[in-house]
């Protein structure tokens, strides 16, 4: 048994990494097509989840930025979904002098585009409406809780990326990617995944919101950013409202 382990461990240092004796494993000692193939699986999901990343960078420097992502840090899921989980944090970790560096962006845009994918496997959840809210009647708005549908999350970026993110889905050339904080709201639609740069006042509810705040929690933080306040939390509401952003508590409503 402790051969068996053995062998085994030699072969997945073959196959994954290229290192090691390769006699004694098969016949011939050829491993490459087992090589290959692993790899080739491993960038071809992260392909499939982070198009617009592979765009930015081309298809060369996209390869080499998965190879040092798998190489220093190895699946270890039984499921290719979550291969790119740590991706942005990679690429945020990497010195500028790493030969796979990809630029101070690019775990950005790893970070939105991965967003994207768990909102789309995010739980199904119907959004509330206008109607909704005015089956409450005036008095109950105020106290009235708030939160995102279930499949949406709030990302913060440092870089303009969803601006690349946007030119490269409308297939034109996308713009340099500069420093300029801002907060994306990711969120499923039926079966479409949306995103949208949030205002600057939107960003600063946001959060509170994830965590469930009251129609007049959001009037209150909204006196930093706006003179009249309540008119403007309408507004938003309205905004998320329309855009099937929203589901609303007690659990009785949809």
């Amino acid at each position: 048994m402790a051969d068996l382990a053995a062998l085994q461990a030699r072969f997945l240092a073959l196959v994954t990494s290229g290192r090691g004796d390769p006699r004694g494993l098969v016949a011939g000692g050829e491993l490459g097509v087992y090589a290959y193939a692993y790899g080739a699986r491993l960038l071809d999901a992260l392909r499939a989840d982070h198009p617009k990343l592979e765009a930015a960078l081309g298809a060369d420097r996209f390869a080499a930025v998965v190879e040092g992502y798998v190489a220093a840090q190895p699946p270890r899921s039984f499921t290719l979904r979550d291969l790119g989980v740590d991706l942005a944090a990679h690429l945020d970790s990497l010195d500028p002098r790493d030969a796979t560096d990809a630029g101070p962006w690019a775990g950005d845009l790893a970070r939105l585009e991965r967003a994207r994918v768990e909102v789309f496997d995010g739980p199904d959840h119907a959004a509330a409406t206008r109607d909704d809210v005015a089956a409450l009647g005036p008095a109950a708005i105020a106290a009235l809780p708030l939160a995102w549908v279930p499949a949406s999350a709030v990302v913060s970026l440092r870089w303009s990326v969803d601006e690349v993110w946007s030119a490269l889905e409308d297939g034109a050339p996308p713009p340099p990617a500069i420093a300029d904080p801002r907060v994306v709201l990711v969120w499923r639609r039926d079966l479409e995944v949306i995103h949208r740069t949030l205002d600057p006042d939107e960003a600063a509810v946001a959060p509170l919101i994830a965590a469930g705040a009251t129609f007049a929690d959001v009037c209150g933080a909204l006196v930093e950013h706006a003179d009249d306040p309540a008119p403007r939390a309408l507004a938003l509401l309205v905004r998320w409202l329309d855009a099937a952003a929203l589901r609303l508590h007690p659990p009785e409503l949809p």
